[in-house]
């Protein structure tokens, strides 16, 4: 709670135009980061929001019960899902907002789990990197309010929402993804009864009944400013983005949800993108079967990233 506190400060003291200076500088003292460091973006966007790598722990020996052992997880809770080497677990957010980070393993296969509570998006990535497994760590520093990640083998800054390393070793280099589903514990648990849960048995000393982003998701604020913004939608309504191909695609959740499927032509290619009753969204192209990977986050994170995005969404009514 006193490293949250101490977050919140200063994310409060950005806001305002003040200034806020830790003890260590956490990109030149802890990362041995220097000028001469490989960085895709601008060093002044990376924003120390902690002070000190790993201030929020990830779980890196995680523990699961079954699903009708989870008792601490309601209905309407969200949760991340991943469904992998015959294996289904469920993530709940209010666990992982205490540690954004869950490095575990599908069968042999290392996954890291990831949710970043400002920018509301989760995505999962493969636990290995050149082939080597892997594990992922809270770096402590914030990019456009996007959750960044370090790897522990080359201790690469990598983007959440994108997956792109950002400074260090392998900046320039891509994290794959795995298929992450976020949506809310009945509608998982209701077609996947077999799924493991993340138990809140995680070695750290947290209260997980605390949603401390609960006004923060309700509200028009933004914690830190971003780069570029469109008011097309609520800074926080949810959306689902897809990339197919180079071209950026941001689908209004609920009015997703209300058609059920939508089948358009973007580039020449025909995409189709369905909710489906688990709810799992899954875009595909119906002629070649090749398939797009989905995002559930904030419009602004997405719009942030992706600027030249397209956007379907519930056209306003007539005099409205």
């Amino acid at each position: 709670m006193r490293l949250y506190c101490l977050m919140m400060l200063f994310i409060a003291t950005v806001v305002t135009g003040q200034e806020r200076q830790f003890d260590i500088d956490i990109l030149a003292e802890t990362f041995g980061f220097d000028e001469q460091t490989p960085i895709a973006v601008d060093r002044d966007s990376l924003i120390q929001a902690c002070p000190s790598r790993d201030c929020i722990p990830s779980i890196d020996t995680p523990e699961f019960v079954s699903s009708d052992q989870a008792d601490f997880v309601a209905d309407d809770d969200l949760v991340l899902a991943v469904a992998l080497n015959g294996v289904l677990k469920a993530y709940p957010t209010k666990i992982l907002i205490h540690h954004e980070i869950v490095n575990d393993d599908f069968d042999g296969e290392p996954v890291a789990v990831t949710y970043c509570p400002l920018c509301g998006s989760g995505v999962a990535f493969e636990g290995k990197l050149d082939g080597e497994p892997v594990e992922f760590g809270v770096s402590g520093v914030l990019h456009e309010s996007d959750l960044v990640l370090y790897d522990r083998n080359s201790e690469t800054l990598w983007a959440q929402v994108t997956g792109a390393g950002m400074m260090g070793p392998k900046t320039g280099e891509q994290l794959q993804e795995v298929p992450l589903v976020m949506t809310e514990w009945r509608t998982w648990r209701q077609q996947h009864p077999d799924t493991l849960v993340l138990s809140t048995n995680t070695g750290f000393d947290k209260d997980y009944t605390v949603d401390r982003y609960a006004d923060y998701r309700e509200s028009d604020r933004l914690f830190l400013p971003v780069s570029a913004s469109d008011a097309r939608l609520h800074v926080k309504k949810v959306i689902y983005g897809v990339m197919v191909d180079e071209q950026p695609v941001a689908y209004e959740a609920e009015w997703l949800k209300s058609k059920g499927e939508y089948v358009e032509s973007i580039n020449d290619q025909m995409v189709e993108i369905k909710y489906n009753n688990d709810g799992s969204v899954t875009a595909a192209n119906p002629n070649t079967g090749k398939n797009y990977p989905v995002k559930r986050l904030f419009w602004f994170a997405w719009y942030t990233f992706h600027p030249h995005t397209l956007l379907r969404m519930q056209q306003p009514s007539a005099g409205s």
